[in-house]
């Protein structure tokens, strides 16, 4: 996940906040492997995960008590995070080669006329 894609998640068109945003994608991968003991560079769910966070942790920046709102990863990437715990490295690396690439424009007809 490079810088670009992630601010483009968060609709950043500035520059001001480029190093404040490496640093949390550093420490979502991170957060990631802490958690789950892998990240998986490229594959869906890993990555939505990591932009989940980057954005949680952009929106949410200062400290906060326990039990106070906006203090705790969102549920969706807690539920993203456990479901991935579970699941077999080899299964993510199959899933990430079974994913549909982008199909050819059918260019045969094209050129023929219908009239």
């Amino acid at each position: 996940m490079d810088l670009e894609a992630i601010k483009n998640y968060l609709k950043v068109e500035h520059e001001e906040d480029d190093r404040q945003l490496l640093k949390q994608i550093a420490a979502a991968k991170s957060h990631i492997i802490n958690g789950i003991g892998r990240y998986i560079e490229g594959h869906p769910q890993f990555e939505l995960v990591l932009q989940m966070l980057v954005e949680h942790w952009y929106e949410n920046k200062g400290i906060y008590e326990s039990g106070r709102t906006g203090s705790s990863i969102p549920f969706t990437a807690e539920n993203i995070l456990t479901q991935l715990r579970y699941v077999s490295v080899e299964e993510l690396e199959n899933e990430k080669k079974d994913q549909p690439t982008p199909a050819s424009p059918d260019l045969s007809k094209e050129n023929h006329d219908t009239g």
